[in-house]
Formats: C-alpha cells, sequence, structure tokens
C-alpha cells in the first residue's frame, strides 16, 4: 500500500464518518503508533468502524422514536400525546442523561415526558392505569447492568416495571450478545443467561446468589419486555466488507494488541460502533488513543449544539487529563 494510496483513505475516512470532529491529525498519528507491514489491516478496522458523530446521534434518536412508535402504537398506546407512556434512563450517568436529553431534543417531546427513576419510584403508577415505560440508553453491550445490577439486585426497581404493562429497553445501539440474552429472557431461561455471563466474563461468580437473581428475574413477565434499537452492533471481524484473508488479518491484529495491552472489561466484544462522546467499553481498545474525548463537544462546530449544555469533560489525545468545565 503507497502513501498516496493510505493519505487518501484516511482523507476519505475523515470526510465519511466522522463529520470532522476527529482531527485529520488524529488518524495519521494513530496510525504511525503501529509496525509499517500493519498499516494496511489497522487502516482496514477503521473502515469498518460505524461512528457516531452528534449530528448522527440526532438522526438515530429520531429513527429509534420511529420505531418505538410504531411498537407502541400497535399495542394501543398514545404515540401522539404520550399521556400514557413515561420516558426514563436506567442510570444518573454522563451517557445516560446524555442520550435521554438528545432522544427528548431531536424528537421534539415535551419535557413532562420524561421522568427520573426516583420520580417514578416516588410515583408510581396506579394499579387502575394501563402505561408503558421506556427505558433509554445509548449502548447495550451485553445487557449484563440493566439484567443484574438495575433489575435483579433492586426489589424497588422490579416492583415498579411490573406496574407497567408495557416495558421498552431502547438503545440507540444493541449488541449481538445481548440480543441473544433477550432471546432467552423471553423464554425464560434466566440460568442460561447467567452462564453466558459467567463463561464470557472470568471475574463474573454468581454462584452465590444464583438462586436470588433467577427468583427476581422471574418476577417479570418477559413477554411484555421488548429490546429495541436504532441500529445493530456486532463484532468487528465478523463485518461483511471483509474478505476471508483481511477477516483472519484483522483477527491476528487485534490479538497482538490485546495481548500487549491487556484485555478491557467487555472488550472481547469488539463491537464496530462507537460514539464521539465515550466509545463504549465493547470497542477494541487499540481504537480508544484515536478520540479527543471523552464528553466534549467543543471540537464541534458550535452550529450543531443548539441546546446542548456546557461541555462535560475533555480529554484531549496530547493532554490525556481531564479537565472539567463544570466546576
Amino acid at each position: 500500500m503507497t502513501a498516496n494510496t493510505t493519505q487518501a483513505r484516511l482523507d476519505q475516512l475523515a470526510t465519511h464518518w466522522n463529520e470532522a470532529e476527529i482531527p485529520r491529525l488524529s488518524l495519521d498519528r494513530w496510525l504511525a503508533q503501529f509496525e509499517a507491514d500493519d498499516h494496511s489491516i489497522a487502516l482496514r478496522l477503521l473502515e469498518c468502524i460505524e461512528m457516531h458523530s452528534w449530528a448522527r446521534l440526532l438522526r438515530e434518536c429520531r429513527l429509534l422514536h420511529q420505531r418505538l412508535c410504531q411498537d407502541l402504537a400497535g399495542d394501543g398506546f398514545d404515540v401522539a400525546g404520550f399521556r400514557d407512556i413515561d420516558f426514563t434512563r436506567a442510570f444518573v450517568c454522563k451517557s445516560g442523561d446524555l442520550i435521554a436529553y438528545a432522544y427528548r431534543k431531536a424528537n421534539r417531546l415535551p419535557v413532562t415526558c420524561f421522568r427520573s427513576m426516583e420520580t417514578l419510584l416516588a410515583h408510581p403508577p396506579a394499579d387502575q392505569d394501563r402505561r408503558a415505560l421506556v427505558v433509554l440508553d445509548d449502548y447495550i453491550g451485553t445487557g449484563s447492568q440493566f439484567l443484574f445490577h438495575f433489575l435483579a439486585r433492586q426489589p424497588s426497581h422490579l416492583k415498579l416495571l411490573q406496574r407497567y404493562a408495557k416495558v421498552r429497553l431502547a438503545a440507540i445501539v444493541v449488541h449481538d450478545d445481548a440480543r441473544h440474552k433477550w432471546k432467552l429472557l423471553q423464554h425464560r431461561c434466566f440460568r442460561d443467561v447467567m452462564a453466558i455471563e459467567e463463561q464470557e466474563l472470568a471475574c463474573i461468580d454468581f454462584s452465590a446468589e444464583r438462586e436470588s437473581l433467577v427468583t427476581a428475574l422471574s418476577q417479570l413477565d418477559w413477554s411484555d419486555c421488548g429490546l429495541l434499537a436504532a441500529q445493530k452492533d456486532f463484532p468487528v471481524t465478523a463485518h461483511p466488507d471483509l474478505s476471508k484473508d483481511e477477516r483472519v488479518a484483522l483477527q491476528h491484529f487485534l490479538r497482538k494488541q490485546q495481548q500487549k495491552e491487556g484485555s478491557g472489561t467487555t472488550e472481547f466484544l469488539l463491537g464496530h460502533h462507537s460514539f464521539f462522546y465515550g466509545a463504549p467499553n465493547a470497542l477494541a481498545r487499540v481504537l480508544l488513543p484515536l478520540f479527543k474525548r471523552v464528553e466534549d463537544f467543543t471540537a464541534y462546530d458550535s452550529s450543531t449544539l443548539v441546546g446542548l449544555p456546557a461541555a462535560i469533560i475533555d480529554y484531549n489525545i496530547d493532554n490525556p487529563q481531564a479537565v472539567s468545565y463544570l466546576s
């Protein structure tokens, strides 16, 4: 691969998938960290990654909303005035709050439709009310946080969800791993879901609380709990654009990088979707130095940030120390 060809492909990437949010110089620096023989497959890895800019995030919030409305309208819910639908997010964290904000802005929903989990717990639906609950998220990799930390270990959350006729976990991107587990939940195969968790992550051992977690998860009618997404994630090594030889070369390249760096939490998922405000940990770690990140919107054209709050966190590739603009 000639230098001119490499530069042309990097130029195309900078224009195609990041809408100018990742500086072009960052692409050069990222590629330069590898041996020359690895440049071709490293560049191929970049070409298989789906980047979610702020502008794209808003578009996908609209797509997710369309799918949600089609789904809930079929069950008789008010998708025009949302008088019987509550929107919330599972965790009080930057990505959860940000996706709820982006979703509301993108779809011009009244703020009265959105309630914190704390508010819903304090004022749950009445027994005679038939309501739907929509829990928003940006990225669902394994689904573990929602299933075990948010639900199974939180009796109050379980009781709240039981009061809703329909529950929808709606995310911009859902990995195939979570989709597979959700199908098992629909068939009430809770032990199988937990077995997958234990196989995937060496740090997971449910033996001490297996029975209590199964009992907790069995309290929900999973046929009334749906999983919706705007985009589907799968391992980048399974990308359909890769040839057989490229797939083998990419697997070898990623294994080599993983051995150098060590394995991250859910890095084994090797997803091919990334968000500019904070790449999910299902992304190959080798890609993380690419970003001027984490939740730094100062890199964006300010005209795209109408209504967005102040910058949250600045992580610069040249200065990895986090700087808060809110203090």
